[in-house]
């Protein structure tokens, strides 16, 4: 089942891990060590707590997915009303 909450905080995680990525990358390469990599990094964990609590927080519960599972094994075991052509 997908949502557009779950997949907003799917995609506030992934750019969460984005921005950790250039701002550890930018500051253990060689050259000029920037404080904004920092800044970046540090907003880059956050992103990535708050994206991963919202997918966290509207994700399926397993009684949702245990119920969908059984209404689709009625319907497919319900084929009485299709006809041969």
């Amino acid at each position: 089942m997908s949502h557009w909450k779950t997949n907003l905080g799917g995609a506030v995680s992934v750019l969460g891990t984005s921005l950790i990525g250039v701002g550890v990358l930018g500051n253990i390469s060689s050259g000029a060590h920037s404080n904004v990599l920092w800044y970046v990094a540090l907003a880059g964990f956050v992103f990535s707590a708050i994206g991963k609590s919202l997918t966290a927080l509207f994700a399926a519960d397993a009684s949702q997915v245990k119920d969908l599972t059984t209404r689709v094994a009625n319907v497919e075991n319900n084929t009485s009303q299709i006809t041969k052509p």
